[in-house]
């Protein structure tokens, strides 16, 4: 649908001469004052005459070419060239007087309210829910009487919180299960999110409703925060403390220092900023049209300020432009021109006058303007090229507000202060489609998990546990990437602490429970494991005699009214053989087998009448399978005995015939253990359609489904059609009772069926029809939102499903014959296929740093093929420069990471262990004697742009180490450290360390562990 915007209705009507009434304005006294000057007074006739003519020149510049602005323009410019610290000017230009009461006072002293709003995937909307959002935002905009403006903030992404909080659990899990691979999966997980984040160039945004009040403040949010409730958007009011952090967010995080002005752009501090403003409109634009500009990558913010006409002057004010507007029409007819602008103005005029009478719509002013944003001028006009190609191809023309930048920041700003004044009328239904709440951002759960990236590539990390209830569906077609993203799941769950449970019916979760030290129970003919049928497994004895009743269905088929009786007096007396009743004392007693029921329907065969004996013969011949037959192997006592965070039930190897009750056995199991803690826990599914096909297991995952959010556990199914879901009253109620779905890509067959399951739109359909393998869906309660599951190459390697990788994994651990050294015999010595095969390359990319010499020709290349750098470096140990081959890191620079690496390895050639770290420790640790000793590498930056920390660090050193100091790579920095702490200039490095270690092996000091013995 399209929503037509009108054309500018303030005209300027022609007096005479075709001259305007402000060109006559002009016109008149310069006119007046240039006949003086040339008839009255008696100076010379060339003075004169050079007067007149230049009167007449500011006349035409004025008249025609609205000298009167620019030079009005260049007046403010010229005032704030540049504005430094705490001056009148600077107070002015940041236009924040007080931040109080959860209320910014501007500095026209105006109070502002901000309202903060979460947006929503509109572009996937289907078109009547888009259209329902546009009414709705549309009697929001009729609803107003006061001005607003909408700011959209651009800023970096912060994952620290969302770091250090993984970092805690992980350190727990470690402490645990004494499993490293934690810490290494989590480094791993870590740099390949902030590689995704810095390699995307992804950039947070934030949107904001600004409201000045008018009339009563509380009044005017309340009305705000009610509408954007409707439109289903969340919508929080900022507080004080969270308003100061928005301000200083929006100002870069620093306080504003100085300010300088340029025609075309204004340093702040020592960010660049440019803005443009929409100049001109289509006449006719999409709903929700701007998200071409939302959603674009970049640093820039984006404001509109929409303010109403006086309902009691805009009929008036209406009317006398269409007076005028009629009037200079008939004019033009009259001489015979024609004039169609004026024509479409005329009718753009009288039809909104007709709404307004109706009531049915209200006419605004818009201004929109977006400030780019760089620390570089080559970057700035890069980014301004891309906003105003993304304006004019949503045909908006831009333009830039020269010398006026000053003013044109001030009205991003979020001061409610338009002094752009770029104005445009405009309708309140054309202005619904300038909608800006059309693309979700940045929004992190702290003990979330990255589940993949938005379409903006922003990362979704969310928490499933935190949702009205964790559990979840998977859908896609064969190939779609179902498992890997399970997988992928699972394992960032496990990072997270949580109890993961699996039921693996194809044995593809192997290689991921080895990755994680967890526990493979391995159900098949030929294996130890097993679960005893008869097993009470934290039933109680009457609870369990009604589970076995539907156990016995499985395992033996359908059963009639006398079986049944007989079979549940044979279980009756089978427990009482064990002294296993109603007493719960006796319920820890070692259950009986199926050979023991077996035992008691043959001793009850004897003692029974004719009739019943064919009955009972018949319920012995069944059950003979399980006690001596093919299936005997579920004859025996449970021997699974576990408690690890991370357990896999593999059935992979089952026959296809016990399957049925060995599924049933495992989801009986898995009940009675969700209910055991309120621990977090989750239990995936895999080919989930088996289980639901079957009355018996689907009624278990049924009782999961109703009772697993009251034991905190997630339960999460994997299918590949809808129908297996929709034809089982147990996934029904999985779809009823899902907070969240992944749909990845489905096939042309089923589509319709999951459309219509789903409510999706048209774009949504085509979207699942057309993505890539691990690409789709995700709908999370209600909100929809495409996805790209992406993962760390170490991740990928554990959990890859593709044939090809998995034979080639298979490969690498291939056996191969080699042979043997004595004349005419081969000793059959098995070696792996790398011992038998000497590789040209000596190098691994595990180790980070080496020197060129060290390195072949083939070395060389392998390495840089693999993005490793080559620079020229003067080491602290050495008079020569020499050649480094090492990888750069990612938060470091190539001085501090050289530095630290040079450090560490004159260490270690001289027998001195040494550990590096990357994290909040010091960058290297190593032992002294008793004593612990730790260096941190500065390279001035922390000095410079983070100076508060140092105290911080340096007392965290002071605590954990009994010697420490700072090695400075830049000697101009040494003196300003030391005030710090002990500070040896690279320069002398060489020599102070080899006088700690020279005097290592007779270090009598006093350790660190030693001081707090002693305190």
């Amino acid at each position: 649908m399209g929503y037509e915007i009108p054309q500018e209705l303030e005209h300027k009507e022609v007096i005479i001469f075709g001259l305007s009434f402000k060109q006559l304005a002009y016109a008149f006294p310069m006119s007046l004052l240039a006949i003086l000057i040339f008839f009255k007074t008696g100076w010379h006739p060339i003075i004169r005459t050079m007067l007149t003519a230049l009167i007449a020149f500011l006349a035409v510049l004025f008249m025609f070419f609205n000298f009167g602005s620019h030079l009005k323009n260049y007046i403010l410019y010229f005032k704030l060239i540049k504005a430094k610290d705490r001056s009148y000017k600077m107070k002015r230009f940041i236009g924040i007087k007080d931040i109080r009461d959860d209320l910014i006072i501007n500095s026209e002293g105006k109070k502002v309210a901000v309202i903060k709003v979460e947006p929503m995937n509109f572009g996937i909307k289907t078109e009547g829910e888009q259209e329902a959002i546009m009414h709705t935002f549309r009697k929001f905009l009729n609803s107003i009487e006061f001005p607003m403006q909408i700011l959209m903030n651009t800023h970096a992404i912060e994952l620290d919180g969302y770091v250090n909080t993984l970092i805690k659990k992980v350190s727990k899990t470690v402490e645990r299960t004494k499993n490293q691979i934690y810490n290494h999966l989590l480094k791993q997980y870590v740099i390949h999110l902030n590689k995704v984040v810095d390699k995307q160039g992804i950039m947070d945004r934030g949107f904001y409703v600004l409201v000045p009040e008018t009339s009563n403040i509380a009044v005017q949010v309340a009305v705000c925060e009610d509408s954007l409730q409707n439109l289903d958007l969340e919508a929080e009011r900022l507080p004080t403390d969270k308003l100061k952090a928005f301000v200083k967010d929006f100002y870069g995080n620093e306080t504003i220092t100085q300010v300088s002005n340029s025609p075309k752009h204004l340093r702040v501090n020592n960010v660049l900023n440019r803005v443009v403003y929409a100049s001109g409109y289509p006449r006719v634009v999409e709903a929700g049209f701007l998200d071409k500009i939302v959603s674009s990558l970049g640093n820039f913010d984006l404001s509109m300020h929409i303010t109403p006409y006086p309902i009691e002057t805009m009929l008036v004010y209406l009317n006398k432009e269409l007076q005028k507007q009629l009037a200079d029409f008939y004019t033009a007819q009259q001489a015979g021109k024609i004039n169609p602008v004026l024509e479409i103005r005329i009718k753009d005029t009288r039809r909104i006058l007709e709404e307004l009478q109706k009531g049915q719509d209200k006419l605004f002013h818009i201004s929109l303007y977006i400030n780019c944003k760089s620390e570089s001028l080559e970057e700035l006009d890069l980014l301004t090229q891309k906003v105003e190609s993304a304006l004019n191809s949503i045909m908006i023309v831009p333009k830039l507000p020269v010398f006026r930048m000053a003013q044109a920041y001030r009205s991003v700003a979020p001061l409610c202060i338009d002094e752009l004044k770029e104005k445009r009328n405009i309708t309140s239904q054309a202005l619904s489609a300038f909608f800006p709440f059309t693309s979700p951002f940045f929004k992190v759960d702290e003990e979330g998990v990255w589940l993949g990236l938005n379409r903006n590539n922003i990362p979704i990390i969310r928490d499933i546990f935190t949702l009205s209830n964790p559990n979840g569906i998977v859908l896609a077609q064969s190939g779609g990437g179902k498992s890997f993203f399970a997988k992928l799941l699972m394992s960032r769950y496990l990072l997270n602490g949580t109890k993961v449970m699996v039921i693996d019916p194809q044995g593809e979760y192997r290689e991921l429970v080895k990755t994680f030290g967890g526990q493979r129970v391995n159900l098949s003919r030929l294996s130890n494991t097993m679960i005893n049928p008869l097993d009470l497994m934290g039933h109680d004895y009457a609870e369990k005699r009604l589970a076995l009743m539907d156990l016995m269905q499985v395992m033996l088929g359908e059963l009639t009214e006398p079986q049944k009786a007989f079979i549940d007096r044979a279980i009756t007396q089978a427990y009482d053989r064990y002294e296993i009743n109603e007493d719960p004392k006796t319920w820890s007693n070692e259950p009986p087998t199926l050979q023991d029921i077996q035992d008691v329907l043959e001793s009850m065969e004897k003692k029974a009448i004719t009739l019943e004996k064919t009955t009972i013969r018949s319920l012995i011949n069944r059950l003979s399978i399980y006690v001596d037959g093919v299936f005997r192997f579920m004859n025996k006592q449970t021997n699974i005995n576990f408690n690890n965070s991370f357990v896999c039930f593999d059935i992979g190897d089952l026959p296809k015939q016990a399957k049925p009750v060995v599924m049933f056995l495992v989801l009986d199991y898995v009940y009675m253990k969700m209910k055991q803690d309120l621990d977090r826990k989750l239990l995936v599914i895999d080919e989930a359609w088996s289980l639901l096909s079957r009355t018996e297991d689907a009624g278990y995952v049924f009782e999961i489904v109703k009772t697993c959010r009251k034991f905190n556990m997630g339960l999460l199914l994997i299918n590949q059609e809808v129908e297996g879901l929709l034809n089982s009253e147990a996934g029904k109620s999985v779809l009823a009772n899902s907070a969240y779905t992944l749909l990845l890509r489905q096939r042309p067959a089923v589509i319709e069926n999951v459309v219509k399951t789903f409510n999706l739109s048209k774009s949504e359909r085509f979207l699942l029809l057309s993505a890539s393998v691990g690409e789709g869906l995700l709908i999370i309660e209600d909100d929809h939102t495409e996805i790209k599951v992406v993962a760390s190459e170490e991740e990928a390697k554990i959990i890859t499903t593709k044939a090809d990788d998995l034979l080639k994994n298979q490969e690498q651990k291939k056996p191969i014959k080699k042979p043997a050294k004595s004349t005419g015999q081969l000793k059959p010595k098995m070696v792996s296929e790398s011992e038998a095969r000497k590789p040209v390359v000596k190098v691994t990319t595990d180790k980070a740093f080496y020197r060129h010499k060290s390195l072949s020709l083939s070395d060389v290349k392998y390495l840089t093929a693999k993005k490793y750098k080559t620079v020229i470096y003067k080491s602290a140990f050495s008079k020569k420069k020499e050649r480094i081959v090492f990888k750069p890191a990612r938060n470091e620079t190539d001085t501090h990471f050289l530095m630290i690496h040079d450090i560490a390895d004159f260490l270690s050639k001289q027998g001195v262990k040494v550990q590096t770290y990357q994290t909040l420790k010091p960058d290297v640790v190593f032992t002294i004697g008793k004593k612990k000793v730790a260096i941190e590498i500065e390279t001035g930056k922390t000095l410079k742009h983070s100076k508060k920390q140092l105290p911080n660090k340096v007392q965290l050193l002071n605590k954990n180490y009994d010697e420490w100091f700072f090695v400075v790579t830049d000697k101009n920095h040494a003196r300003a450290y030391k005030g710090y702490g002990k500070t040896v200039d690279k320069r002398g490095l060489a020599n102070h360390l080899k006088k700690a270690i020279s005097v290592r092996s007779t270090n009598k000091g006093t350790s660190l562990a030693d001081k707090k013995n002693r305190q």
